[in-house]
């Protein structure tokens, strides 16, 4: 398996950890038109950019850009907006707690959150964030 891989499997095992219902963390899913449960989290495996190159041994070193998209689905704007906060900081501990996603990656930080509204025909409205989370790590290979 390659690092890239293993750093984004590890970030996956991260989000399972947080107190969401059952099925409520996806990666690269398509976005449904339901959030069931009121909460979705999906990891994108995002852009891993351009490494810096080092020689003897070859090896490249990662600043990969993953994404967590989180969906929030309550009738009340208040609501959403507490569960967003509350789930964000949850998972900002778990980050800061295990920063090299028990040795997957020498580091990774999250970046800063966006948010956005989704008005959805039927719903009260789905609070949105796009939570970038920087992996660093070396690979011998130029694929990850």
């Amino acid at each position: 398996m390659s690092v890239r891989e293993s750093a984004l499997r590890a970030v996956l095992a991260l989000l399972e950890t947080l107190p969401l219902p059952p099925g409520a963390v996806k990666r690269n899913s398509a976005v449904p038109e339901r959030v069931s449960d009121q909460v979705l989290v999906i990891l994108r495996d995002g852009d891993l950019g351009e490494p810096q190159v080092s020689l003897s041994p070859l090896t490249y070193h990662w600043q990969h850009e993953a994404s967590v998209e989180v969906f929030v689905a309550h009738p009340e704007a208040s609501e959403r907006d507490a569960r967003m906060d509350a789930l964000l900081v949850r998972l900002g501990e778990q980050l800061t707690a295990h920063p090299s996603l028990d040795g997957a990656v020498d580091f990774c930080v999250a970046g800063a959150p966006r948010f956005e509204e989704l008005p959805v025909e039927g719903t009260a409205g789905i609070k949105t964030c796009v939570l970038p989370v920087i992996l660093h790590y070396a690979s011998a290979s130029p694929l990850g």
